[in-house]
């Protein structure tokens, strides 16, 4: 094989603008590749695509801007197309494909946080940079809640074979049932495989340990390697399933899945109840959520204990209580710690 082309010209030749010399060289060493014994090659399906995803939103990412929808939520919206002539078109095609080869060849592993999707041409980022609670609604139709300082990525459109979303953070999940189409999520050192319906995800470079809680349903948690996850709902050895109300926790250090009881009453915020307040002031409806949620609220001004709320809240778990508040009462809260600021 030929020597490999700056990474310069390379970049030269995605934007157009080699001159005819400099794009014959490229091209003489792309064919040159040839018969060359490369990690391209030995991929599988599942890899290609997460190959094909990691080179293709790697450059997007220098490229497209996120966009602000929610004061400091970020979200990177569907990437727009423009109008590029075919040839343009082509040639960044076969950019990806030299790209790929180059990258994969030195670094010999795939590094991307993200499991593949086949349809993963447009990828959504949602960052939670608030202090409050953020609702996201999936592609179909699952729901997350972001924590504050956490991240979601996922593709706009899934693949048909499985659903695959990434997450750094804290995050809960409502999953829509769906066995033929598997929702897999995968974080800094865990990948979880969701077989039920609710449950909560807690993973971030911060903390030496992740954890993961059932509410209800069950999911499979495994340890992150350099070996691709499967798109299949299969237990493998090491996995560790988990039912309601249990919880598996990493210990970065030691490599360990350890399964546990859920102790950790923070989970029953998650919890899905009816509430009804017929004309009640929150200085006595904030006791019955403390008491139902297992939450430490409290009221920060006390004008707003006197506010005065008539609702039936049914279904509905302590987000959708506290967006309530913000939407009917004009209620703000901000979460510091394990207590809830009402303001």
């Amino acid at each position: 094989m030929k020597n490999i082309p700056s990474t310069e010209l390379l970049e030269k030749y995605i934007n157009g603008k080699c001159t005819a010399e400099e794009t014959a060289l490229i091209k003489d060493w792309y064919y040159s590749l040839e018969g060359e014994p490369d990690h391209v090659s030995n991929l599988s399906i599942f890899e290609e695509k997460l190959l094909e995803e990691q080179i293709y939103n790697r450059i997007l990412t220098n490229i497209t801007p996120q966009v602000e929808a929610v004061p400091g939520v970020t979200e990177e919206p569907e990437r727009r197309r423009g109008f590029r002539p075919w040839y343009a078109v082509a040639g960044i095609a076969a950019s990806l494909l030299i790209f790929g080869g180059v990258w994969l060849a030195q670094t010999g592993r795939l590094k991307d946080n993200t499991i593949a999707s086949a349809a993963a041409q447009e990828l959504v980022v949602i960052t939670n940079n608030t202090s409050q609670i953020y609702k996201s609604t999936l592609p179909d139709n699952s729901v997350v809640w972001l924590s504050p300082n956490s991240q979601i990525k996922f593709p706009k459109i899934f693949d048909k074979r499985f659903r695959g979303i990434s997450m750094s953070g804290e995050c809960f999940f409502e999953v829509t049932k769906n066995p033929q189409q598997p929702f897999i999520i995968t974080s800094r050192a865990i990948i979880t495989k969701v077989w039920g319906t609710s449950f909560r995800v807690r993973d971030n470079d911060l903390s030496n340990s992740a954890d993961v809680s059932v509410l209800t349903g069950k999911v499979s948690v495994s340890i992150k390697s350099n070996d691709q996850p499967t798109a299949e709902l299969v237990l493998k050895k090491g996995d560790v399933m988990l039912y309601p109300h249990q919880k598996v926790v990493f210990l970065v250090d030691k490599n360990l899945l350890k399964p546990e009881n859920e102790t950790d009453q923070g989970i029953l915020a998650w919890n899905r109840t009816n509430l009804n307040f017929d004309n009640k002031p929150l200085s006595e409806i904030v006791p019955v959520l403390n008491s139902k949620f297992h939450v430490h609220i409290k009221v920060t001004n006390e004008r707003v204990n006197h506010y005065i709320l008539n609702a039936d809240m049914a279904g509905f778990n302590l987000a959708d209580v506290l967006e309530a508040f913000k939407k009917s009462l004009n209620v703000n809260y901000e979460i510091k710690d394990n207590t809830i600021e009402l303001e």
